[in-house]
């Protein structure tokens, strides 16, 4: 369950190798943090992480990340949340 969102910052680099264009879609606070993280995949970085179980996924999650960027948009506070939050948790406790 926790594998795509520790894989967001390696999905960010990812795309920017993968995804022609991805680059110039990224916010000026982006951009920066991408520097900080290593920059782009090399070709043969991007391989490497295709192959590991949950990028697919950490692909998806840094996908619907960007579109919750929105900052016109008005999102439900935490209490909203707070079921889907506790069931994920029993999921995960149940588990194990």
């Amino acid at each position: 369950m926790t594998e795509p969102v520790r894989l967001h910052v390696a999905a960010k680099r990812y795309l920017c190798t993968a995804e022609p264009g991805y680059f110039d879609l990224l916010s000026e606070a982006s951009v920066h943090t991408l520097r900080v993280q290593g920059g782009p995949m090399t070709v043969e970085q991007a391989r490497a992480f295709e192959a590991l179980p949950g990028s697919a996924d950490a692909v998806a999650v840094r996908r619907w990340d960007e579109q919750a960027k929105d900052p016109e948009l008005t999102t439900p506070g935490f209490d909203h949340f707070r079921p889907l939050l506790e069931g994920l948790l029993i999921k995960e406790a149940q588990a194990r």
